[in-house]
């Protein structure tokens, strides 16, 4: 798993400026959207799953986005560009490379901690 904080700040990181944040997963299986959504929200976060593309308006409407979560193995070179030209100021981005419930689980918990 690899990690990378897209603007380095102070102490972004503390619980309770976590709560109203949302959390980004980037490719995967639609499939499992449910399942990732139950994940995230168990912590009391928000989920925005994309699979295939950005819908219009995303960028723009996706609240303060505290941990973008990319699935390497399931996700479209296309999708990645739109990602990238999003506002994640402060955002932690995690690399995982199974788009797997337990995979994701470990990462909000890790991310959690």
């Amino acid at each position: 798993m690899k990690t990378e904080t897209s603007s380095p700040g102070g102490d972004k990181g503390d619980k309770s400026e976590r709560a109203d944040h949302t959390v980004l997963v980037i490719g995967g299986s639609g499939g499992m959207s449910n399942r990732y959504r139950d994940v995230v929200e168990k912590r009391g976060w928000s989920l925005r799953h994309y699979e295939n593309r950005l819908p219009p308006g995303a960028r723009r409407g996706t609240g303060k986005i505290a941990l973008v979560v990319i699935m390497v193995s399931m996700v479209s070179h296309s999708l990645l560009q739109q990602v990238q030209s999003m506002s994640l100021e402060g955002a932690q981005i995690v690399y995982l490379r199974s788009a797997s419930i337990s995979a994701l689980r470990a990462v909000v918990e890790q991310w959690k901690a």
